[in-house]
């Protein structure tokens, strides 16, 4: 399943209550560890859960087994649960020299374990208009220093076939 399908969805526990909506996928050794929940108001506490606790998700809402899943804790605790993770969209990529060359755009979760096979980096708006999402293999990244390392130069990203190339898409320019 792609990340995105997990994204701005609404949390409901099965029995019916509303919990807010998802905001951010928080991974750890290229697994998806918790989803951070943006309940709404200002005084509310940190709420997310862990992806095993979904019980059904698509593209409006998302079920999870029980409010027992949901974990509320105060701002000061939440670095505790997020140790060595990272947010995934929109999160930096350097490659072997230290040059930032791209943003995390997507991911590739496998469904049961909730581990990333690959990531989806968007480099530069024209060059996703010319060529769609550059594709990484997870094996290839590592985070440190608060960003994901790309184990090569940034100009041997590979692309994929993808088709998503916008202006391959709707002008059928190759």
């Amino acid at each position: 399943m792609k990340a995105n399908i997990l994204l701005n969805v609404e949390v409901i526990s099965k029995n019916g209550r509303r919990h807010g909506l998802v905001k951010s996928l928080v991974v750890v050794n290229h697994v998806v560890k918790y989803l951070v929940i943006n309940p709404g108001g200002i005084l509310t506490k940190a709420q997310f859960f862990k992806p095993e606790s979904i019980v059904d998700v698509n593209y409006k809402r998302l079920i999870v087994g029980s409010d027992k899943d949901i974990i509320k804790v105060k701002g000061k605790k939440v670095k505790n649960y997020f140790d060595e993770a990272f947010p995934l969209m929109d999160y930096p990529v350097v490659d072997k020299n230290g040059t930032a060359f791209g943003r995390i755009a997507n991911a590739t979760i496998e469904k049961d374990s909730y581990k990333i096979t690959e990531y989806e980096v968007s480099r530069s708006f024209f060059d996703d208009l010319d060529h769609g999402f550059g594709i990484i293999n997870a094996s290839e990244l590592v985070y440190k220093d608060q960003v994901l390392c790309y184990e090569k130069e940034m100009f041997d990203l590979g692309f994929k076939n993808q088709g998503t190339g916008i202006a391959n898409k709707l002008l059928g320019v190759k």
